[in-house]
């Protein structure tokens, strides 16, 4: 499972939670990504939105890009990532499947558009509460 969201701190920090499923799940992906051809190479893996009072389903559609950037819609969250933040993010999920847990939790910072500073996305281990939010 993959569930991400917006805040609570900041709306411009996205925390994206994975359990072991959701990060094999965003590493196939990556990997698919990395080794495509193309530069407009993408994959899409479904999640779980959440919402300040409910959650929804969504997709996160992962894509090759010459800058780190973050597009949001409601049903859906887009990163457009630079080679080395795929490159990041491949040892980042590996680590967490190595070892149950990302530490530290950062991950990299997105230009979003309409946003005056970066978005500071997140990566951390699915939580709990945070499933039982999501409907698991």
């Amino acid at each position: 499972m993959i569930v991400y969201r917006f805040g609570p701190q900041s709306a411009d920090e996205l925390t994206l939670y994975f359990d072991l499923v959701g990060a094999e799940a965003m590493l196939a992906a990556l990997k698919a990504l990395a080794t495509a051809g193309q530069d407009d190479a993408s994959e899409d893996l479904h999640a779980t939105r959440l919402h300040e009072a409910s959650a929804a389903s969504a997709r996160i559609v992962l894509a090759r890009s010459a800058q780190d950037a973050v597009f949001k819609s409601d049903a859906s969250l887009r990163l457009a990532m630079a080679d080395e933040t795929v490159d990041y993010a491949l040892i980042k999920l590996r680590e967490f499947l190595a070892g149950g847990d990302f530490s530290p939790a950062e991950f990299a910072a997105f230009v979003r558009e309409g946003r005056k500073y970066d978005t500071q996305v997140y990566f951390c281990a699915l939580d709990p509460a945070t499933a039982a939010r999501a409907g698991a």
